[in-house]
């Protein structure tokens, strides 16, 4: 039979005459002299080698190539993989005569167009045994109130009659959240729960494990509600099954506030994090700086979105930017280096828009009508600011601790302080106009629905305040 030189390294193959290094790959070792049909044996098993080694490394490329597409459509457009639809769009309800649940709008504006009446009279009241701190929810003919003595109580509203009454299992401080036929509620102890608006029987129940201090804000078929575990959960407001979680840097202890797209969640240290409403990835983180804690709520409007912090700021962001990788860590060594001289100017934070002063901590949520936001302090200070530019527009001296976020009520700003009043001030100048005494700390945001207020009080009472017939 021929006699080839067969290259073991590569498998090419040559004429027995011929000398030197392997044309094909260079080597001079690994050559030797097999009959042909070994020889072509050999050439075979290494193109099959090869051929292996190519397709394995495209997969490989391909794979890479794959995962790198899926990271960033998820970092810079939020696409991707998607978390569960939720099974229906069922949304907490804006008509008139309701107050649905903890600010009313899923924006946090607690706003309603409905003027404030002036409490000439108490239409009823209903004592519980232990301190109020939760606003209550209002729609038809129920008020819907959760107690710290561990029961929900549906109140018909004409009387304040018990209608009836679930036991939570556990105190809340939170405010029930109205959806379709369901009541959305949430205890201390982590267990979530739709309850029947008729008759309070419970629907479904789900245990966060944590505590939760916060109040559920449902819209298109998700309850979003944060606990004290660092997580901000979606659930599915038909069943009560996760639909995500979005895990940020401290407890969330405040509602969140939706822009459609985002939902912005706020936890218990100096961080804003702002997220996909579908998908539960981050899309934005904005820090308001060491001494600046922010435990309130957001409130949206349009493309802004509004907080306050501790050492007197009421800030303003716009939410539609995206945090990139590195992009933090960046902003960090450039203060440092403002701070060191290194550079002329502080860097600017991405969605910085405007930040105001005002005297004392912002311990609570903003309200936000007319095109103003108004805010209240640990001072006693209340001060409106235009929802533009931050402007103040006007301060006012309480002269004592503002213990409720603000409500608005056509052209009238409503405060619960720690003294137990209701303080009434204009909307557009912050004159006092009336006051309201109960016997405990407000903490509660005061309720305006139908002609009546309802005023929640730590001395264990709902009052409903109404004009003079």
């Amino acid at each position: 039979m021929e006699q080839v030189r067969v290259c073991r390294l590569c498998g090419h193959i040559d004429a027995v005459e011929s000398t030197g290094r392997c044309p094909s790959c260079g080597a001079f070792s690994g050559l030797v002299t097999l009959p042909r049909g070994d020889a072509e044996l050999i050439s075979r098993r290494y193109r099959r080698r090869a051929m292996v080694k190519r397709l394995v490394g495209g997969a490989a490329v391909l794979i890479l190539v794959g995962a790198a597409a899926l990271w960033a459509a998820q970092v810079f457009w939020d696409r991707g993989l998607r978390p569960p639809k939720a099974t229906t769009q069922a949304s907490t309800s804006l008509a008139p005569n309701v107050w649905g649940q903890v600010r009313r709008t899923p924006q946090n504006t607690g706003y309603t167009s409905e003027p404030a009446p002036y409490p000439h009279r108490i239409q009823w009241t209903y004592t519980t045994s232990a301190p109020l701190s939760g606003t209550p929810s209002v729609a038809d003919q129920h008020v819907y109130l959760i107690t710290e003595d561990g029961r929900t109580v549906a109140l018909d509203r004409p009387t304040g009659q018990l209608v009836w009454e679930y036991d939570n299992g556990g105190p809340s401080g939170s405010s029930p959240a109205v959806v379709g036929g369901d009541l959305i509620v949430a205890t201390r102890p982590g267990v979530i729960a739709a309850l029947h608006r008729k008759d309070g029987t419970p629907r479904w129940q789900t245990s966060l494990g944590h505590a939760v201090l916060a109040s559920p804000i449902v819209i298109n078929g998700t309850v979003y509600i944060g606990a004290a575990d660092q997580n901000l959960y979606a659930l599915d407001v038909a069943t009560g099954q996760q639909r995500w979680s979005f895990t940020t840097e401290s407890w969330v202890v405040s509602a969140v506030a939706h822009t459609g797209e985002r939902v912005i969640t706020i936890s218990q240290d100096n961080r804003i994090h702002i997220v996909g409403a579908e998908t539960g990835r981050m899309r934005l983180i904005y820090e308001t700086g060491p001494g600046r804690h922010v435990g309130t709520s957001a409130v949206v409007q349009g493309d802004l979105a509004y907080f306050g912090s501790f050492r007197g700021r009421v800030w303003a962001v716009d939410w539609r930017g995206t945090t990139y990788p590195l992009e933090r860590w960046m902003l960090f060594w450039k203060t440092n280096f403002f701070f060191w001289g290194w550079r002329s100017k502080p860097p600017i934070q991405k969605g910085t828009v405007w930040s105001a002063r005002i005297d004392g901590d912002v311990t609570q949520t903003l309200a936000l009508a007319h095109d103003t936001v108004f805010a209240g302090t640990n001072t006693g200070q209340v001060g409106a600011f235009n929802a533009v530019t931050g402007a103040v527009q006007w301060k006012t001296d309480l002269g004592v601790r503002v213990t409720s976020a603000p409500t608005v009520a056509g052209d009238t700003v409503l405060i619960g302080t720690q003294a137990g009043a209701v303080v009434a001030l204009d909307a557009q100048t912050g004159s006092q106009q009336w006051t309201f005494q109960t016997q405990g700390r407000i903490t509660a945001s005061p309720v305006v629905v139908g002609g009546v207020i309802y005023v929640a009080s730590y001395d264990g009472t709902l009052y409903a305040l109404e004009a003079a017939q």
